[in-house]
């Protein structure tokens, strides 16, 4: 069985973001680089942390914008990637996993 990365919709993580009792996997995502439980983790305060959906779409965001380079390339479908990013057709349809557009 296969799981969604929140962040960029990447369709083949070995486990879940994050769990029934909202615990992150730590898993890297081979697509975004995207690490839970470490890039979601971000203090805006003293003891005042931003919403995990916040660090997704901030992260998200400033990845399409570099161009959307996969992480782990040989871990992708190579017929969906061009110069080590996904293809702009791809990413569209990778976003629409998590119901979002580039």
């Amino acid at each position: 069985m296969h799981y969604v990365c929140p962040v960029c919709g990447f369709d083949k993580l070995d486990e879940p973001a994050y769990n029934k009792y909202n615990e992150a996997s730590y898993e890297i995502c081979p697509c975004c680089q995207f690490q839970f439980g470490v890039d979601d983790d971000v203090e805006i305060s003293d003891g005042v942390f931003m919403l995990r959906e916040e660090t997704h779409t901030i992260y998200r965001n400033k990845w399409v914008e570099d161009g959307a380079e996969i992480f782990q390339p040989e871990c992708y479908p190579q017929e969906f990637q061009s110069d080590d990013k996904v293809k702009k057709e791809y990413l569209i349809q990778q976003l629409k996993n998590i119901i979002v557009s580039p």
